[in-house]
């Protein structure tokens, strides 16, 4: 393959987890204070946004990746502390990137309780810092991101012809509570809550609701981005078409709108039978390469494509074609 572009890798700021902290010793909730016992992200080289990183890509024959922040906060506090500290985490993500040009390309970190100023930092990450998109994690007061509140991000990544990628967020308590809570170990609950299933219901399950909410017939030109395969809800697309549109009012099958605004990638799951569905239902062009960095570190993350039964075309697609024509880098 000539390249290999991510898209799913991840960093964190030592710095604004700092701010964080500050703000839930001065002003935070008892569970909040409790949660800056350990604030920011144990994954190691998750704060790193250079020399270290780009050794690692270069050993496993990465040429890029997209870069987006690992935290749900600060993007998930309130306004009057998330507009200020997302703008300090794109600056930040921003300066440091540029001492690699062609290494590193950023997806924005929004304000998501400010729909209109999220659109505002999205439009200033976009066009005066050269960011390629955004990716929202978690939600603002549990809202899903059908609801009225998130409209002007979509709107204004459809007007600047970006995409926003959905990446898992903490699932709500009352879900963890009905689904996940057991006879059994809490940690089960947790990770069953998390990578187990839950974040992934969770996400796919945001996607289908944009779908019946309209979102993509106000904006057909969108594009989101989804990983691990589809988030679980894609292997479901052709049942949920049996759902009639005259009950929905939709303008197309719910497969349709996979097809035509949804791309998917891996996420590090290099999994043989999920990328061969992806491949038969989404097809080629609607796929990209993503690895999860540092959270998950492949080996394989080059040769698993390379050696995969798949066309030259379809591999070069795949490793940097689409994410180039999508990004437009």
């Amino acid at each position: 393959m000539k390249r290999l572009i991510t898209v799913e890798e991840h960093y964190n700021s030592k710095a604004v987890n700092e701010k964080i902290r500050t703000i839930y010793e001065q002003y935070g909730t008892e569970e909040e204070k409790k949660s800056i016992r350990t604030p920011g992200d144990p994954a190691q080289g998750v704060d790193e946004l250079g020399a270290e990183r780009i050794a690692y890509m270069d050993a496993h024959g990465i040429d890029a990746q997209i870069v987006s922040y690992a935290s749900g906060l600060p993007a998930t506090m309130e306004p009057e502390y998330s507009v200020e500290l997302c703008r300090d985490v794109n600056n930040e993500m921003a300066e440091k990137a540029a001492a690699y040009p062609g290494r590193f390309y950023l997806f924005a970190h929004l304000p998501l309780g400010d729909g209109k100023e999220a659109a505002r930092e999205l439009e200033r990450c976009v066009k005066e810092l050269g960011f390629v998109g955004a990716m929202l994690s978690g939600h603002y007061h549990d809202l899903p991101y059908d609801d009225e509140h998130y409209f002007p991000i979509f709107e204004k990544a459809q007007e600047l012809d970006v995409p926003i990628y959905l990446h898992p967020g903490i699932v709500s308590p009352v879900i963890t509570d009905r689904y996940y809570k057991g006879n059994w170990d809490p940690r089960t609950t947790a990770l069953l809550s998390r990578f187990g299933v839950g974040w992934h219901y969770d996400v796919g399950m945001q996607v289908l609701r944009m779908m019946f909410a309209g979102v993509f017939d106000r904006l057909p030109q969108l594009k989101i981005m989804i990983g691990h395969w589809g988030e679980l809800v894609s292997f479901y697309m052709y049942r949920t078409d049996e759902i009639p549109q005259e009950i929905t009012g939709l303008k197309k099958k719910i497969s349709d709108y996979f097809k035509e605004n949804i791309y998917v990638n891996p996420s590090g799951m290099l999994y043989e039978e999920q990328f061969r569905y992806c491949l038969e239902t989404f097809g080629a062009d609607h796929i990209t390469w993503g690895e999860d960095y540092p959270y998950r570190k492949k080996e394989t993350i080059r040769s698993f494509l390379e050696n995969f039964n798949l066309t030259e075309e379809e591999k070069e697609k795949i490793a940097h074609g689409n994410v180039e024509k999508l990004l437009r880098i």
